[in-house]
């Protein structure tokens, strides 16, 4: 994996900023740096050497005649048999960039529908004078990007942007609004004003001051078919077992992130059918039991004799809370960053390339939510007078009853029901421990789930269970566990790669109808009926349980003072409310409510602005 960076200016000469990019950038590519200066471009690279270990790979790369150059960040997974597409060209190297920019050479911005894999790069076309930008379909790799009238600025971390003085890191509210709403940052914004995400699936031409966008890839769930469902395993196997193999393609050490969960028991069951040697596995969990998963993880890695390692996360290993944010750049509430982070550190003392079961779960219904949002169309179909005179009877029981989980669970589905349809699915992927008025002063948006509408309308599946894993790969899965995974596995310098992920078994997923997928409370039901005889029976049995994190009870124990201390910092920033701020915490700690992921994002708001505001 590599860091990208770069400016256009459309008026007079960048400024001299390539090391200081290529420096800020160094987690991203710590094997070798290189800078390309002419005329009004700029472009600054780190390299990270997963294919072609030799100076040969080295970039800014260019070609023959140097009047087209590339800054690449990401793999092409067939680009052994995409270099046979421009095989007369004199290939210099054996890497997946150089085919990437003969393939551009060739096909110009139609390339991109040739690769398969995750990237994020800028290709400058001097004989054009365009800046030719891409990011992969689904959003692994990031690209960040801010337009004046001056130039254009683009990355891999915004921390590079920032490297020219005339980019300033100033807040945008209504981006924080967001933050407090979703626990991330809704694309395009960043929480950075001025600077922008480009789209998965989206290029961008930047020629004469003028920027363009445009979509090549979205994934459709309209045209479905129904084979025999032994049949659909069948190639369903086929299909994963060949994103696998071309996924372990490397000159570098291949591990794999195993959770215990079914998605990376699969992918561990295929690295053993593909690679020669042991696997390796690197599990993460936690000293509480209601969150630790290393007992299954540890069944498979038995069954197929992998070398496993394993770590524990503490309450203390909070210490690297600023490294975190330092990688993360934007606010980012999701507390499984830091598990992913520890287990990241583990596999890079042994591996450069980790493989996951990311997105097996949107491909194939295996949250419980859509379970939940199925019971809860049900009860939408009860008399109006029968869904709402039961949340009064919730409020008028006694403070301990009303603390009770099953209880505040049943308000919440009440309040799903109620909704419309948006509104309704909200209800499940919306922490909502505390309402953010209690201590924000600051803009309201018109509509708080314009970001989660957008993609329902978008969405084109022939059912609501279609449409819901439609709107989870738009938003959920490029925004939240993607840029999880790439910032805490690039602050270890390792590459994360999964066959889930692969947009050749994404568009295969999505024509299988939903009731292949999820029967009732079984999600997962054909991935489970394909890898049946790979799979422990503990594992292939056990109910879905997410990356969580202690964090309630952390913040009531170990972490109370601090974040005290936090809240009270927090509190001196408009258009924050320390008196809110401090209720908060006081209700937390009273048990009240139980608001740790909601203090888990104040928090890591306290340390970003620290770093990237006052800093």
């Amino acid at each position: 994996m590599c860091g990208i960076g770069g400016i256009l200016s459309f008026e007079s000469s960048p400024p001299d900023v390539g090391e200081r990019m290529n420096s800020v950038m160094g987690h991203r590519g710590p094997d070798a740096s290189g800078i390309y200066e002419s005329g009004r471009v700029l472009l600054a690279h780190r390299r990270l050497s997963i294919l072609d270990l030799s100076d040969a790979g080295r970039q800014p790369m260019k070609n023959r005649d140097g009047t087209v150059r590339i800054v690449f960040n990401g793999e092409i997974y067939n680009y052994r048999e995409l270099r046979d597409r421009v095989s007369h060209y004199t290939f210099r190297s054996e890497t997946d960039t150089e085919v990437l920019l003969h393939l551009y050479e060739e096909y110009g911005v139609e390339c991109l529908r040739l690769l398969r894999g995750m990237f994020a790069f800028a290709i400058w076309d001097e004989s054009r004078e365009r800046l030719f930008l891409a990011r992969d379909r689904v959003g692994q790799k990031p690209l960040f990007y801010h337009h004046t009238d001056d130039a254009f600025r683009f990355g891999s971390t915004i921390s590079a942007i920032l490297t020219d003085d005339a980019v300033e890191a100033v807040p945008d509210l209504a981006a924080i609004r967001s933050y407090l709403t979703y626990q991330y940052v809704p694309r395009p914004r960043t929480g950075f004003d001025g600077i922008s995400q480009l789209n998965p699936g989206e290029y961008m031409l930047v020629s004469d001051g003028e920027v363009t966008r445009r979509p090549y890839w979205s994934l459709s769930f309209e045209r479905q078919f129904r084979p025999d469902a032994t049949k659909l395993a069948t190639r369903l196997r086929a299909k994963l077992l060949e994103a696998t193999r071309l996924r372990m393609r490397s000159d570098v050490p291949v591990g794999v992130f195993l959770s215990g969960g079914i998605d990376s028991s699969i992918v561990t069951a295929l690295m053993d059918a593909v690679s020669e040697t042991p696997v390796k596995t690197y599990s993460i969990g936690f000293d509480e039991d209601a969150f630790t998963e290393l007992e299954f993880a540890r069944t498979v890695a038995e069954q197929y004799g992998t070398d496993h390692t394993e770590y524990t996360v503490t309450p203390d290993s909070t210490a690297v809370l600023a490294d975190l944010v330092s990688h993360y750049e934007m606010p980012f509430g999701d507390p499984s960053a830091l598990p992913t982070y520890y287990v990241s550190q583990a596999a890079a003392d042994d591996v450069t390339v980790v493989l996951t079961g990311d997105a097996g779960d949107e491909n194939f219904a295996g949250y419980d939510r859509y379970y939940l949002d199925a019971l809860a169309g049900y009860a939408n179909r009860l008399p109006s007078e029968v869904r709402t005179a039961v949340p009064p009877i919730i409020d008028a029981l006694p403070e301990p009853a009303r603390r009770a989980t099953l209880v505040k669970h049943a308000r919440r589905f009440l309040e799903s029901v109620n909704g419309d349809d948006v509104e309704r699915y909200a209800n499940f992927v919306i922490r909502d421990e505390q309402p953010s008025e209690e201590f924000w002063t600051g803009p309201e948006p018109s509509d708080e789930l314009a970001h989660l509408r957008r993609a329902f309308d978008a969405a084109d599946g022939p059912t609501r269970l279609d449409r819901l894993m439609q709107v989870d790969v738009e938003t959920y899965l490029p925004d939240v566990l993607l840029t999880k995974v790439d910032r805490a596995s690039m602050a270890h310098s390792i590459e994360v790669r999964s066959p889930f992920l692969d947009h050749d078994v994404m568009e295969f997923t999505s024509s299988i109808p939903a009731d292949l997928k999820r029967r009732g409370r079984d999600g997962k039901w054909l991935l489970k009926r394909a890898f049946e005889p790979d799979l422990p029976e503990a594992v292939l049995d056990r109910s879905k349980q997410g990356f969580g994190v202690p964090v309630n009870e952390w913040f009531r124990g170990e972490l109370r003072d601090e974040m005290r201390d936090r809240l009270e910092r927090l509190g001196t920033r408009p258009p924050f409310d320390s008196d809110g701020l401090t209720a908060l915490l006081s209700a937390h700690t009273d048990r009240t409510v139980d608001a740790g992921y909601r203090l888990w994002d104040l928090m890591m708001l306290d340390e970003w602005y620290e770093q990237f505001v006052e800093g």
